[in-house]
């Protein structure tokens, strides 16, 4: 049985290609915004179909996407975030950050997408795996409910008050479709990578709960309440008391 890297696919959707020319008339969106969920993934060898079953989500909002999911090969997370746009009936996907920091912003994917009535379906022939060989990518995806909020988007941490134990702290953050998802890296004495996502409940005046469902933080899951604040439109502050241990958490962000 070969060994598949699972991250290549979850959330990737997609295979290289040269960047569209952007003065390209535009045309409506082929996939609306909103947040999506991954039901199954299937991968067809010549010799053998493989299938998925992940827990991930994925979030399109304002020009922005971003996903996050486990990655059972390598016992950690895996994740993508960057730019998303329609043209020609295709989709593109320009990656600014992915699991191990920023990226190449010059890559850009293309996506061929089959809205659904429940979703999409996304068919690509010829995905390369790790081992020179290649496969067709099946994947399908059910829509979240959600309404649009003030905060919808993709933002980068730009600081955070300190937290004892906790060294170069680093996140990025997106809102949409009633959902958000978030992915970080931290020290101590070692390094960390976490990922978390769930619904996204905006009471107004700043008030918001946060539902965490999936996550690799043990004690992550619950109802997190937050206090939102933006500062013009491309600023925005978060503080909530940590349910884990009481202590107050601020962090500012900036929209990607």
């Amino acid at each position: 049985m070969k060994k598949y890297v699972l991250f290549m696919a979850l959330g990737m959707l997609a295979w290289s290609c040269t960047a569209p020319e952007q003065e390209a008339e535009a045309t409506p969106p082929v996939l609306e915004d909103g947040a999506y969920s991954l039901t199954n993934a299937t991968w067809t060898y010549a010799d053998t179909v493989v299938e998925f079953e992940p827990q991930q989500i994925k979030i399109y909002a304002d020009g922005r996407y971003m996903f996050a999911t486990w990655n059972s090969t390598t016992n950690s997370p895996a994740m993508g975030a960057g730019a998303a746009w329609s043209e020609n009936g295709m989709m593109y996907e320009q990656p600014y950050h992915n699991a191990n920091g920023a990226t190449d912003s010059s890559q850009t994917f293309e996506l061929g997408i089959t809205a659904t009535e429940g979703g999409f379906e996304q068919t690509i022939a010829g995905m390369d795996d790790n081992d020179s060989s290649s496969f067709d990518l099946y994947e399908n995806w059910v829509a979240l409910e959600g309404e649009a909020t003030p905060y919808d988007g993709l933002w980068v941490l730009t600081s955070r008050n300190e937290v004892e134990g906790v060294n170069d702290f680093q996140e990025i953050k997106m809102i949409g479709g009633g959902h958000f998802v978030w992915y970080h890296t931290w020290s101590d004495t070692v390094d960390h990578a976490d990922f978390g996502y769930g619904q996204f409940l905006d009471h107004g005046e700043g008030s918001v709960t946060e539902v965490a469902q999936v996550g690799s933080i043990e004690g992550f899951e619950g109802e997190w309440h937050i206090t939102y604040t933006m500062i013009g439109s491309d600023m925005l502050q978060q503080s909530y008391i940590n349910n884990t241990d009481s202590t107050e958490v601020i962090q500012n962000y900036k929209r990607l």
